[in-house]
């Protein structure tokens, strides 16, 4: 089941400043400069439609040339667009599709909560649902503890091992075969003497879970820790999030795990036709 791989997120923040930029107690002195003279780039095209080189480079405070060589930067990774043939810079797709996702995540989350609570009453172990980040990984941002003293921690902002969680292997099941093979030339870390650390072995796992639309993880993370993950979908096929029981092997047994991914694969479809609605509903506003 889903173990973490220590990444937590950190407790307390510095507060933020105006627009949201987060200063020390020598005002921000120790930042890095050209982080911040790629935000007001970034900033002052969001604020002019007729952006172009020579506008942003004043508005940055930057020489011509340098600012052209951090916009050639941004426009590489997807952040700026210069139209061609009139000098004007746009902000580029990345970042559009970074706030999609943002807007996605907030919307599967207010979507997920209640059905989530209702999944933990009926199975009595703990529910958890994490979101495919922008980097392709799974954060979990939503947990419902089991009412029982034995239950695992809260695992809420933390990543797992994707070979070994039940999450992870939802995730990996919907990768192509140049996604999976280039995620197989990292070794997959043993972390128990259950976790699957041959490429082949993986491979026969993951058609399973395509096959019953349902990942199982038994004592493969942590010894004694089992979980059974299942999918959620957008309106194209795309995963957009995970769904997982999970609990003591003692408990979440062979039957009570089938019983779990049934009522999974019914919470999961709720949750995406919740989803479905809150989408049709935000861009009728």
């Amino acid at each position: 089941m889903d173990e973490t791989e220590g990444r937590t997120r950190p407790s307390a923040l510095p507060s933020p400043g105006p627009r949201g930029r987060t200063r020390t107690g020598d005002e921000g002195a120790k930042l890095n400069q050209s982080v911040r003279k790629a935000i007001t780039l970034l900033r002052a095209t969001a604020d002019d439609h007729r952006a172009n080189v020579s506008s942003l480079a004043r508005a940055a405070g930057l020489p011509r040339a340098t600012a052209l060589r951090m916009i050639q930067t941004l426009e590489q990774e997807g952040f700026l667009l210069r139209v061609a043939g009139d000098d004007r810079v746009l902000l580029g797709p990345e970042l559009l599709r970074l706030a999609r996702n943002t807007d996605e995540g907030l919307l599967l989350l207010e979507a997920a909560r209640p059905v989530i609570a209702e999944l933990v009453a009926a199975v009595r172990e703990t529910g958890t649902l994490s979101v495919v980040a922008p980097d392709g990984g799974l954060d979990l941002v939503h947990q419902v503890d089991a009412p029982h003293h034995l239950r695992p921690g809260s695992w809420v902002g933390q990543r797992f091992p994707l070979h070994a969680s039940a999450s992870g292997k939802v995730l990996l099941a919907t990768f192509d075969d140049e996604q999976l093979e280039r995620f197989l030339r990292e070794p997959l870390v043993r972390l128990t003497p259950s976790t699957i650390t041959a490429a082949d072995e993986l491979r026969i796992d993951l058609g399973r879970v395509r096959e019953r639309g349902h990942a199982l993880s038994v004592d493969e993370a942590e010894e004694g820790l089992s979980g059974v993950a299942t999918g959620i979908y957008g309106q194209v096929g795309e995963l957009v999030g995970v769904l997982t029981v999970s609990g003591p092997t003692q408990r979440l047994d062979g039957r009570r795990a089938r019983r779990a991914a049934d009522h999974l694969t019914r919470a999961a479809g709720r949750i995406e036709s919740a989803l479905h609605q809150r989408r049709e509903r935000a861009r009728a506003l």
